[in-house]
This record gives structure tokens, C-alpha cells and sequence, in this order.
């Protein structure tokens, strides 16, 4: 007891040296630790940013794409009225004109093309969904205006037959090229109206691709620049400007899904099927 009262400045000293030691080791591995967890969120961060950039490079690439392929394409369909009023002049004039230039073949594979690169730009949304679900949106519109493109096609394609001179096959060599005369006035203002239809489709899917790429900029690269792109600001307000800003993309979304004949026409599919669901379930219980 005496020992004990003799060194208890001692052995308290050594005791509070022994607390300063753990709450040093302590304060030592929670700072190891916030580091450690600090680190990994700015790993996270980094990650994040970098495949940000990925989808966004990418989605540039594929738009690039699109949007060349749609350019040609309608630049192409619109290019055919002022061939044949050239080609109706020199005819009324009593010349013998050569032969115009557009072929069908040639429109088809350029409108063609032009589909092929929108509809690998929808398959590219899927994939990237998680990372940037604004996307959503933009699947929706594209495909109601590629419907609108897919039915302005066919009766286009049908009226310029009867227009735009044919070449004989390869294979045919020696056999002339057929030209057919120049369309009457009811015929040229009907193949007009089909071609401003389907060209009218085409911008409509350019102006939503303008949209995108807006979009991808304003949600994708903010964390690398501090300024946002301003959206399209369209003449005409009943042309859709297409926004990932979430309230405005679910009007949106309901508009093309309700308002549209792509939305007429999915409602319509949804109900066939599950017309067919239940009878299959219906003869099974029968």
C-alpha cells in the first residue's frame, strides 16, 4: 500500500501516457479510414465522370452517323421536284432532255440507311439506361417520328416508279434506260405532297437528334464545364422540343404515347396481344 501511494504519480502518468497512446492509434486509423472511404468516392467519381464521357462520345459518334444518312436522304427525295419541272420545260419546249438523275434504287438505299443508323442510336439507349435514364424520352419520340418516316415511305416510293427513270439491270447490258414522260399537273402536286410529307418525318427526327445532343451535353459533360446548352427554341410551338428535365419528359412521353399514330398504332398491338393472352387462357379453362 505504501509502494502503491509512493509511485501513484507514476503509475498515473504512465496510465494517461498509455491512453494518449490509443486515442493517438485511434485517431490515426479513423483519419486512415475517412481517407480510405474519401478516396474511394473520388474513385467512384472519377469512374462515373469517365463513363459519362464514354456514353457521350459515343452517342455523339452514332448521331453523326444519323444525321448524315438523314440529311442525304431528304436532301435526296427533295432534290426530285425541281429535276422534273427542269425536265417538264425542256419538254414543253419541244427539247429532248436527258434523262434526270434520281433513280429509285439510289432513294431507297439512302432512306434505308438512314433507318438502319436510327435504329442502331435506339438499340444504343439500352444500353446505356442506367447510366443516363433521360434517355428514355428520346427512345419514345424517335421511334413515333421513325413511324411517321416508316408510312410516308411506301407510297412515295410506289408514286416514283412511275417518275424517275429506271436503268435496265446489270446483267442487261445494251438495253435502254426507261424515261417516262413528264407527270401531269394532279400528279406532280400528289407526288409534291408525298414528298414534303416524308421530308417533313425526316426533320422532325433531325430536330429530335438536335435535342439530343443538347441533352447529352447538359447531363453528361456538367461535371467537367459549368455552363449548360441552351434548348432549340422552334418558330412554331406545336413542334415538340424534347427535354430530360423529368416533369417535362413524362408530358412528353404521354403526348407521343397518346397523341401520335405511333401511340395509336402501340396501343393497338398492346391490345391484340393481350386479346390473344386471354382467349389462350380462356380455351385452357375451358
Amino acid at each position: 500500500m505504501n509502494w502503491f501511494l509512493a509511485n501513484a504519480a507514476e503509475l498515473i502518468g504512465d496510465g494517461l501516457k498509455v491512453l494518449a497512446v490509443i486515442a493517438a492509434t485511434y485517431t490515426v486509423v479513423w483519419q486512415l479510414r475517412k481517407q480510405h472511404k474519401n478516396s474511394l468516392a473520388l474513385q467512384r467519381e472519377n469512374a462515373r465522370e469517365a463513363l459519362k464521357l464514354r456514353i457521350y462520345e459515343t452517342l455523339v459518334q452514332r448521331i453523326r452517323t444519323l444525321s448524315d444518312a438523314n440529311i442525304e436522304a431528304a436532301i435526296y427525295a427533295f432534290g426530285i421536284l425541281p429535276a422534273i419541272e427542269n425536265f417538264q420545260r425542256e419538254h414543253s419546249a419541244g427539247n429532248q432532255p436527258a434523262p434526270m438523275e434520281q433513280r429509285v434504287p439510289a432513294f431507297s438505299a439512302l432512306h434505308f440507311k438512314a433507318e438502319r443508323c436510327l435504329a442502331e442510336l435506339i438499340v444504343e439507349f439500352e444500353c446505356w439506361s442506367i447510366a443516363f435514364p433521360g434517355l428514355r424520352v428520346f427512345q419514345v419520340a424517335l421511334n413515333a417520328a421513325a413511324y411517321d418516316v416508316r408510312e410516308s415511305f411506301p407510297p412515295l416510293f410506289s408514286a416514283l416508279l412511275h417518275v424517275l427513270p429506271m436503268d435496265p439491270p446489270p446483267a442487261q447490258t445494251g438495253m435502254p434506260t426507261i424515261v417516262h414522260p413528264p407527270p401531269p399537273p394532279g400528279a406532280f402536286l400528289a407526288l409534291k405532297h408525298l414528298i414534303e410529307k416524308y421530308k417533313g418525318a425526316m426533320d422532325e427526327i433531325r430536330c429530335y437528334i438536335h435535342d439530343l445532343t443538347v441533352e447529352a451535353q447538359n447531363n453528361l459533360l456538367h461535371g467537367l464545364f459549368e455552363e449548360r446548352v441552351p434548348p432549340r427554341q422552334p418558330l412554331d410551338p406545336r413542334h415538340k422540343v424534347i427535354s430530360t428535365v423529368p416533369e417535362k419528359a413524362q408530358a412528353l412521353i404521354r403526348y407521343f404515347e397518346t397523341e401520335t399514330q405511333w401511340g395509336e398504332n402501340q396501343a393497338a398491338i398492346n391490345a391484340g396481344v393481350m386479346m390473344k393472352v386471354q382467349a389462350k387462357d380462356a380455351s385452357r379453362k375451358g
